[in-house]
């Protein structure tokens, strides 16, 4: 079978782009960038077949995921790729590799999930503490108001007992002037 000349710019290009993907993919995985590292894995997965059964680059794949800080941090996505490449390669050094870790990314998983909870429950209490400042703040104004209220009503209540004071004495002085008076 002879190849024709015409064909070979597209078998170029195809063997190429086969070729360039994983590479590319592990370019970006080892620059650190492993988010475009895990978008390329998984298109090389997706579109390559020797990508589907090469168990390394699973292995980079779940490591991408893996991995914290990162745009492409995603635990359960992690453990399931590297569940898949266990199970499907399971005599590799990279599922035994995978078999090492899934228990830390697993434990780790449920850390993160535990540290939502947590940090959900701190949300709602620190909402809650900052409506009970609220309406400690309302409670205190309405206590000053309360306390300035007692206050003039402690102001008027002492006019009031020294107006009575003056009328009583008003009262005994007009009593004596009409006993004198009376004959």
């Amino acid at each position: 079978m002879r190849l024709e000349p015409r064909f070979l710019p597209a078998l170029a290009l195809a063997v190429a782009s086969c070729a360039t993907v994983p590479s590319v993919a592990d370019r970006e995985f080892r620059a650190g960038d492993y988010a475009g590292a895990a978008a390329a894995y998984e298109e090389a997965l997706r579109t390559d077949p020797r990508a589907r059964a090469n168990p390394a680059l699973c292995l980079r794949l779940g490591l991408a995921y893996a991995r914290p800080d990162t745009p492409a941090h995603d635990l359960k996505r992690a453990a399931a790729v590297l569940k898949d490449l266990e199970t499907r390669f399971p005599k590799t050094q990279e599922a035994r590799q995978a078999a090492a870790l899934i228990p830390q990314i697993e434990h780790e998983a449920a850390l993160e999930a535990a540290a939502s909870v947590a940090a959900a429950k701190i949300q709602d209490l620190e909402d809650a503490l900052a409506m009970l400042q609220g309406e400690v703040r309302t409670l205190d104004a309405a206590v000053k108001a309360g306390a300035e209220q007692a206050q003039h009503l402690r102001a008027m209540l002492a006019e009031r007992e020294a107006q009575l004071r003056r009328v009583r004495d008003e009262l005994e002085q007009l009593k004596r002037i009409d006993l004198q008076r009376a004959p």
